[in-house]
């Protein structure tokens, strides 16, 4: 959490929330409380206030805003707030807090947030968490989990350049999806390049409560190739023109549990180099684009499991 000072002599400590929920607790051990804050958005947006509790009013912002990136702080007074909100507005775009205002609780105690007794302290299952952090916790305690995290991870190592450094900025990662159809695939996990969706993974739910896995993953089409020869079909793999207006693309949908039998032949039709070529071409393109545009709902925590995951089988594989 570095210290920064700006020219008219604020200095501010930065506070990475991306996945937080809550300040309290290390407010509360910094004996943090009232000053002049600066909420910094994944759109580099920002929003300049003053509280008499930071935590507390921490709290109800992240309510309102599921974006916020970053919390910058530093002890000041209100009477501060328009010099500091006046030098923000020449960095950045601000943003305006809903006209509606929301409840703010009570920031707890060092003592309270810090109890004293192993009993009272704050669990990972009743802590304030980020949306983001938990919906990959749920995704992660999925029964196929183990085995999306390592095709995924496949994929990555085989498609996206210099994946470690363009994670968030170039490519970005989901995990679940915000509204569920009770009657259709559930979505968990959605990878984009570009702004445009290049893999994703749906759960479909059998009326015998058998579960099925659809691995969907949009490539280049290769120039020689005509509409009707794109189609494919058989009992794990269908593929097809897919059904985008601004992208001409090939979209596959794979029966992911059939590329984790040895004895399933999962056949695309094209061998395994020139699948891996198309997926690069898109990827790449996309990437190049400068149209990225989901840092906000990019999941750093999934994305850093499938980096860890996929830095594994290439060591592995050396």
């Amino acid at each position: 959490m570095p210290t920064d000072s700006t020219p008219d002599g604020f200095a501010f400590e930065r506070f990475d929330v991306i996945d937080a929920g809550s300040i309290a607790t290390t407010f509360a051990a910094k004996d943090h409380r009232s000053g002049l804050y600066v909420l910094h958005f994944t759109n580099d947006e920002a929003f300049v206030g003053y509280s008499h509790s930071v935590a507390a009013q921490f709290a109800a912002d992240r309510v309102i805003w599921a974006d916020i990136e970053s919390l910058d702080f530093t002890p000041g007074t209100e009477d501060q707030l328009e010099q500091l909100t006046a030098l923000v507005s020449q960095l950045t775009d601000l943003r305006q807090r809903p006209a509606e205002p929301t409840a703010i609780g009570d920031a707890p105690s060092a003592k309270a947030a810090l109890p004293k007794e192993r009993a009272k302290r704050a669990t990972l299952l009743d802590a304030a968490v980020g949306q983001s952090r938990r919906r990959f916790w749920e995704l992660s305690d999925h029964i196929a989990y183990p085995a999306i995290r390592s095709i995924v991870a496949d994929y990555i190592n085989s498609s996206i350049p210099d994946p470690a450094n363009t994670e968030k900025y170039l490519w970005q990662i989901s995990a679940l999806s915000d509204a569920q159809d009770d009657t259709g695939p559930r979505r968990l996990l959605t990878l984009t390049c570009g702004g445009f969706e290049t893999l994703r993974v749906d759960e479909i739910m059998h009326d015998d409560d058998t579960i099925e896995l659809d691995l969907r993953i949009n490539t280049n089409v290769p120039r020689d190739r005509t509409d009707e020869q794109l189609e494919i079909s058989n009992e794990t793999v269908s593929a097809g023109r897919g059904p985008y207006r601004d992208e001409r693309v090939w979209s596959w949908s794979i029966d992911l549990g059939a590329l984790l039998e040895e004895d399933v032949d999962v056949d695309l039709g094209i061998d395994d180099d020139t699948f891996d070529d198309l997926a690069y071409g898109l990827n790449a393109r996309l990437m190049r684009s400068g149209n990225s545009t989901g840092a906000a709902a990019h999941n750093h925590d999934l994305a850093a499991d499938l980096l860890a995951e996929a830095y594994r089988q290439l060591f592995e594989a050396e």
